[in-house]
C-alpha cells in the first residue's frame, strides 16, 4: 500500500501537473464473493500467491500493520505542506462493505478520513445497501473529502448496486464498471458524478467488446457525467493506458480538483 500507478486515482492540479494517487487498506482480504466480476479477483489472486488465507467463504479478513493504518497522515501531512491535494482508494485489498471486516477496524477508519482533510477518499464496495447502513452518525450528507463508489460489472448484480449507491448519502458517488463483463444496455446515471471503465486483466480475463464502452461513453456524455477509460484489459497492461479507439479518455469530476 502507498503511492500507485492506477490511473484515476490521480489529481490534476490547476496548473495540469498530475499528482499520482495512493492505495490504503484498513485491513485485508474479503469475506465471500459478492457477484460474478469477482470470479478473477485480482486480490484473492495476490493474497494466495503472497501465503495469505483472507479471501474467500469462510475466512476472516485481518488487520493490516499499525504503521499502514497510520500512513494517511503522513500523507496528509505532505499534501498540507505542499499546498496540494492526494486521491486515496481504499481499499484495493479489502471491501468498506464487508460485513466481517475486523471489529472496529470501519469504525476506526472514519475519524481518519475527518482528520485528514487534505486528501480525497474513494471509497468502493460491492455491497452498498450494506455500507449505507454502517455510515457514522457524523456522516450527514457525506464528508466534503469522501466519495462513495460501487462495482457494476454486469446487468444481474451491477445494475442492482447502481440503484443501492443512489440511496446512500454522498458529496460524490462514482461507478466502477470494472471489470466489464457486458452490455449494460440504458443506464441512468442520476445521482452519479463519475464513472470509471475498465476490461478485466490476467490470464483468465474475460474480453471486453468496444461496443459495450461506446455506449457507456455516449451515456455519460448525453447525461452530463465524466467518465475516465481505465483500460482494455487482456494478459498485458495497455500501451499508453486511457486509450479507447485511439482516443485518451480522462474525465474528472469538480470533487476531484485540488481547487474546489
Amino acid at each position: 500500500m502507498g503511492v500507485t500507478t492506477i490511473g484515476w486515482t490521480a489529481t490534476v492540479t490547476a496548473d495540469g501537473r498530475v499528482l499520482p494517487g495512493y492505495t490504503h487498506n484498513e485491513w485485508w482480504g474479503c469475506s465471500a464473493p459478492a457477484g460474478d466480476g469477482c470470479l478473477n479477483c485480482y486480490a484473492a489472486f495476490l493474497d494466495k500467491r503472497t501465503g495469505g488465507a483472507y479471501f474467500g467463504i469462510g475466512t476472516a479478513p485481518r488487520l493490516t500493520s499499525e504503521r499502514n493504518r497510520n500512513q494517511p497522515y503522513r500523507w496528509n501531512r505532505l499534501a498540507e505542506a505542499a499546498g496540494e491535494r492526494r486521491k486515496v482508494f481504499c481499499g484495493s485489498m479489502m471491501d468498506i462493505g464487508d460485513k466481517n471486516a475486523p471489529g472496529g477496524a470501519r469504525e476506526a477508519l472514519w475519524p481518519k478520513i475527518v482528520a485528514t482533510g487534505n486528501l480525497d477518499w474513494l471509497l468502493l464496495t460491492k455491497r452498498p445497501s450494506y455500507l449505507g447502513r454502517l455510515l457514522p452518525e457524523d456522516w450527514g450528507c457525506g464528508y466534503p473529502n469522501a466519495a462513495l463508489g460501487t462495482t457494476v460489472e454486469n446487468r444481474k448484480s451491477g445494475l442492482r448496486r447502481l440503484e443501492q449507491i443512489r440511496e446512500v448519502p454522498a458529496r460524490l458517488r462514482f461507478l466502477s464498471v470494472e471489470p466489464l463483463l457486458e452490455d449494460l444496455g440504458d443506464i441512468n446515471l442520476t445521482g452519479i458524478g463519475w464513472v470509471i471503465i475498465g476490461g478485466e486483466s490476467g490470464h483468465r480475463c474475460r474480453p471486453m467488446q468496444t461496443e459495450w464502452v461506446d455506449r457507456i461513453i455516449a451515456q455519460c456524455r448525453e447525461q452530463g457525467v465524466p467518465v475516465f477509460f481505465k483500460q482494455v484489459g487482456g494478459k498485458a497492461t495497455d500501451a499508453g493506458g486511457c486509450l479507447h479507439k485511439g482516443e485518451e479518455i480522462k474525465e474528472w469530476p469538480l470533487w476531484s480538483q485540488d481547487v474546489r
